[in-house]
């Protein structure tokens, strides 16, 4: 109890100084083209150049950092951490025009995905090991409620385009948690036997969410509406993050054990194309137009890397340096995971 008030009381103090040294505004999305790679076993985040595709800032994060977004105004860039090790660990808060640490707020033990709304006026934190989804304030940065999920082992998640609506992928259950973050009401959907979801993606207009599973090695179609998985496709051995492009109706899937990002077509309901994108994929983003789709590769050696796919080509136009273990990626402006 005491490390736990000892936490509060840096944070508090951390908020304060966020008041005052916290962004009017944020960038404009032609000033600045960022990519921000979170690196699990360097404790770090990679800024990328996206005009030059060069690294030009490595920021300190706490421990085991695991996911990163950024905020739709271009004010902050945000990171889970596994601070404690113990009970309550935290999101972390980034100026994007200085990569200085605002601030940090307390969430569930063990934070595996952080999703801001379309407005930018909320952040959704999934905890696994609390089973809980933390609703944030911006810019106060203050938890103003945390609901209880079904199913447990919340990861990955995504927000249905009007907000109303957030999915989570239940790694230890093998089930999809449905929040309506209106009304605060909490539904189950249940997956084929054998599960084990990881993230997910949804359609533009928000009727389908799509959730890829390690266990099956599958991506599975699920039905919003109707709660209920209406199809289900093999893909690449231990599927990633899923997230739709943003102009086409296509899901690339980075598959980690297949060294490949899958692409499928979302109207066929069948694998287009198979690309080899290097070792270890995991994350994906995507810039505003589409064009380009950010990789991590967290199996490269002597470090991790980014692979920049060329969407009209299918093809990696190059790979980019980042640290250890590259998992979550976001780019400024662009199409994250959990939208």
């Amino acid at each position: 109890m005491v490390a736990i008030r000892m936490i509060k009381t840096v944070v508090f103090w951390l908020t304060m100084a966020s008041l005052i040294a916290s962004p009017v505004g944020g960038v404009s999305p032609s000033s600045i083209q960022r990519v921000y790679v979170v690196n699990q076993d360097s404790n770090s985040v990679s800024v990328i150049d996206a005009t030059n595709l060069k690294v030009i800032a490595g920021v300190p994060t706490g421990s085991n950092p695991r996911s990163v977004n950024v905020d739709p105004q271009g004010r902050y860039f945000y990171v889970t951490v596994l601070f404690t090790r113990d009970s309550d660990d935290l999101v972390q808060v980034f100026d994007v025009r200085t990569n200085a640490l605002l601030t940090s707020v307390i969430v569930g033990h063990q934070p595996a995905d952080v999703v801001p709304d379309p407005a930018g006026t909320r952040l959704y934190v999934s905890s696994e090991f609390a089973n809980t989804l933390s609703i944030i304030s911006v810019p106060e940065f203050k938890v103003i409620e945390t609901l209880k999920l079904k199913g447990k082992g919340p990861h990955g998640q995504v927000m249905t385009p009007d907000g109303k609506t957030v999915l989570t992928a239940n790694g230890r259950s093998g089930d999809v948690s449905m929040v309506d973050v209106v009304h605060k009401n909490v539904d189950l959907i249940q997956l084929p036997r054998g599960a084990q979801p990881v993230a997910l993606g949804v359609s533009r207009d928000g009727a389908f969410g799509y959730v890829t599973d390690a266990g099956l090695n599958q991506v599975h179609k699920i039905d919003v509406v109707n709660k209920a998985v209406v199809a289900s496709l093999t893909i690449g051995k231990r599927p990633m993050q899923a997230l739709v492009h943003p102009t086409h109706p296509f899901l690339y899937i980075p598959c980690l054990e297949s060294d490949a990002v899958y692409k499928v077509d979302l109207d066929a309901w069948k694998v287009e194309k198979v690309i080899a994108v290097g070792k270890g994929p995991h994350g994906i983003a995507y810039t505003a137009d589409g064009r380009y789709a950010y990789v991590t590769l967290t199996g490269e050696r002597p470090e991790g890397r980014v692979a920049v796919l060329d969407t009209e080509t299918d093809r990696v136009q190059t790979t980019i340096p980042a640290g250890d273990s590259p998992k979550g990626i976001a780019v400024l402006f662009g199409k994250n995971q959990g939208w």
